[in-house]
């Protein structure tokens, strides 16, 4: 939450009084944010002294003592009028609620800003500002274009191969005037950044504008609301877009808000409901969490249309991203908006992205053509185009297409099927499945099947495009099967049932709204994300636990909760892995002043229910991150990792007085966060201090885990902040053990590449919300 500006509660370091972009050639350096002070949550262990900074951030924990020891009792309805965050409510004694989470009033959608305007798609300018003058599918394009390749070959005739072979690379790589797919490459690859408003070299991102206006902020100020513009493609059963990563300039605030401009470029008949997704608010020096999703507004889409529409979201520090679905086609068409947050590097006082930011752009930069594996439909039909251009002979051409013997592999007939249906698997994808001596459609061990091709995924299970219905605590056994040249991750999120009825009540084309749900990682995810299960998603550093509402919303999410005492005795709830999926235990056990403050230390430690010391959470659960931030050996467990990584940390954190001068002078991965199996991950906090981390590697400070040898692999590798690692051309199977019951979608998807790399079946049965 870097750039966090809360009155009297936090302040921040800036450099000089102008900040710049440094722009060289295609090397961007992107734009600076604001870093910010760092508490007590970053000091070394019970009898470190304290220097003045820290004091001073100290006394604000204080300050807030009372708030934190003795919460709020909540709203009656925890999402109406709009979802109650937490944190925030804490802070300021009261219920605050998320501006732009509210969804509906008296018939009116309260997040649509302005009227939506439709236009008939033909005589509409394109993407790339030409005047449309043909409206079909690109795949129904690809596929003429290829069935014309075929006759031009079989009458032997090269010129008539050229234009068609032409014809399907301009197709490919979105390079069509004058059709309303003209800017939307079907090959999902870096281009450079050359669709309108794109930064320059950069796969598909864009910076928030500042419109002028403001509003009411979270905080009663106002707030400055920032845009920007983003353009779809809807056809067939897929979302295409030109924006994934949405880069927030330093001087935006915290709080103010987002507002994205849409213009819908739709051949298909469809509902767009975007679901804007927030994490709960930080107070300094803790966390923030996944918090919830909500669906902003709720509208009808025509066929072969334009449309435009103007959508409020929530805070920007709020931010998660943006889903935007579709629901007449199942599992739903889905594509993703990432907020990307610049910084103000401490040590060097120049503009960068914040680690996260870096991770995201750096290796959405490096997507390029010969990275999509040869089993996507797209990539084979560019193999023979290329094959065409480079001068192959009308036999060598034909072989190509209709001889499932010649490369690629397949017949054309087959390319054109799948790439209308994402809800079927590739034969190559049937040949790993084979080698495990699963017979075709079997689907042998396996609830489900995903693959990732051109960056985008497919799937299929027993139950064709839906995934068998569970109860808490159930595993569920995925295949994940990686068919492109380069890594891709897996994410699998935990949506919950609905939690409000909003959009269905006002609106009846709303029958398949989200409305509100609780949105919780529950596999590839950092090793913090396993603590907080047990936690009941609410133990804040320095503020004790704090919980949000609606984590176990229903009787069945109750069912298998343990409970555990907090740092002022009082019993909490959580999720604790099973003893076989724990894989040996691992107690979280941080000392008073992490769970309150150095000046007032809670009286108590976390202990569990049997009143043994330490949450316990698993030391090789599956799913959860593996990454070691330092060596057993080197640094015996129980004691700090005595190895100084806050040339690491852009924000300048320390914690750690070695010196006697009463300032910490160096930066310590403390003993309470290792994990005590040397093959298991250790706890990695998103803090200011720890956050860094999942993304920068503490030995080397770069992205991957050896600078000389890229080809290791990157650090969130082994952090999982992308998500577990499905390896180039390789594949994996994950047991999955469900936290909750059944809810609205099995998501999974790729974090790194989720504008596309997505696939999300739904189950065949869920419970409904409890009654409130």
């Amino acid at each position: 939450m870097s750039g966090v500006r809360v009155p009297h509660i936090e302040k921040v370091y800036r450099s000089g009084t102008h900040l710049q972009r440094y722009d060289i050639g295609c090397r961007l350096e992107p734009a600076a944010y604001v870093g910010v002070i760092f508490s007590a949550s970053t000091v070394r262990s019970l009898g470190v002294s304290v220097g003045p900074i820290m004091r001073r951030t100290t006394q604000i924990h204080v300050l807030l003592a009372a708030f934190v020891l003795a919460p709020p009792s909540l709203a009656q309805d925890p999402n109406d009028p709009g979802i109650l965050d937490p944190m925030f409510s804490a802070m300021v004694g009261s219920d605050v609620r998320i501006p732009h989470t509210d969804q509906a009033a008296g018939g009116q959608q309260l997040n649509l800003i302005g009227p939506v305007v439709e236009h008939d798609a033909e005589g509409q300018l394109s993407l790339m500002g030409h005047p449309i003058v043909l409206v079909e599918s690109p795949n129904e394009g690809l596929c003429n274009a290829v069935r014309e390749l075929q006759e031009f070959a079989e009458g032997g005739d090269p010129a008539g191969m050229l234009l068609a072979a032409e014809e399907l690379e301009a197709i490919l790589l979105g390079t069509t005037q004058g059709r309303i797919y003209d800017g939307f490459p079907m090959l999902n690859y870096n281009q450079g950044g050359v669709a309108p408003g794109q930064v320059p070299c950069e796969y598909k991102m864009k910076v928030l504008t500042n419109t002028g206006l403001t509003e009411p902020g979270m905080d009663g100020r106002p707030r400055v609301i920032w845009e920007v513009d983003v353009n779809f493609l809807w056809y067939d059963s897929q979302f295409d877009s030109d924006t994934f990563l949405l880069r927030v300039p330093v001087d935006a605030h915290a709080l103010d808000t987002l507002r994205v401009n849409f213009r819908i470029y739709s051949l298909v008949r469809e509902d767009f409901s975007p679901t804007g997704v927030v994490v709960d608010h930080r107070n300094p020096g803790s966390v923030q969490f996944p918090f919830k999703g909500l669906d902003s507004v709720w509208t009808p889409v025509g066929t072969d249309s334009v449309t435009e529409l103007t959508v409020a979201f929530p805070p920007l520090s709020l931010q998660r991203g943006v889903y935007t679905w579709g629901w007449r086609e199942h599992p739903p068409r889905i594509q993703f908006l990432q907020p990307i947050f610049e910084m103000i590097n401490a040590h060097t006082g120049r503009v960068q992205l914040d680690p996260q930011g870096e991770s995201f752009a750096t290796r959405n930069r490096g997507l390029s053509i010969a990275g999509i594996g040869a089993a996507a439909p797209e990539m084979k039909l560019h193999m023979v185009a290329q094959a065409v251009l480079a001068g192959a002979s009308p036999q060598q051409v034909l072989g190509m297409l209709e001889d499932e013997q010649v490369a690629p592999r397949g017949v054309f007939e087959d390319w054109c099927e799948l790439l209308e249906d994402q809800t079927a698997l590739p034969p190559e994808a049937w040949d790993v499945l084979s080698a495990e001596g699963i017979d075709q459609d079997s689907f042998g061990p396996y609830d489900f099947v995903s693959v990732y091709l051109n960056n985008e995924m497919y799937g299929e299970g027993p139950r064709g495009n839906r995934i068998r219905g569970w109860d808490q605590g159930d595993p569920l056994r995925v295949k994940l099967i990686n068919l492109d040249e380069h890594s891709h991750y897996y994410r699998l999120v935990d949506f919950g049932p609905k939690l409000h009825d909003d959009i269905r009540s006002n609106f009846a084309a709303g029958s398949h709204s989200f409305e509100i749900m609780s949105i919780k990682p529950a596999y590839g995810a950092p090793k913090v994300a396993e603590m907080q299960w047990r936690a009941g998603w609410g133990f804040r550093p320095h503020y004790d636990v704090i919980q949000q509402p609606d984590v176990f919303p229903r009787p069945v999410d109750e069912e298998r909760l343990s409970p555990y005492l907090d740092g002022h005795d009082h019993v909490r709830l959580g999720y604790q892995y099973s003893i076989a999926a724990r894989g040996g235990d691992f107690r979280f056990n941080p000392p008073p002043f992490i769970i309150g403050s150095t000046a007032h230390p809670s009286p108590s430690r976390l202990r569990e229910g049997d009143g043994t010391q330490g949450l316990v959470i698993g030391q090789m659960t599956e799913g959860y991150g593996v990454a070691k931030m330092c060596s057993h050996r080197q640094h015996p467990l129980g004691s700090f990792c005595e190895s100084d990584i806050s040339a690491f940390n852009p924000y300048g954190a320390k914690n750690v007085d070695t010196d006697g001068d009463g300032m910490p002078d160096v930066l310590w991965f403390p003993p309470f966060l290792r994990n005590p199996n040397p093959a298991g991950g250790d706890i990695i906090p998103p803090t200011g201090a720890w956050k860094t981390f999942l993304w920068i590697n503490p030995a080397n400070g770069t992205l991957f885990i050896d600078p000389a040898n890229p080809g290791a692999g990157y650090w969130s590798d082994l952090t999982y902040a992308h998500g577990r690692l499905v390896p180039a051309m390789g594949d994996i199977s994950a047991e999955v053990e469900a936290p909750r019951a059944s809810g609205q979608v099995f998501y999974q998807f790729d974090d790194l590449f989720h504008d596309n790399a997505i696939f999300s079946p739904h189950p065949t049965s869920s419970e409904p919300v409890r009654d409130r």
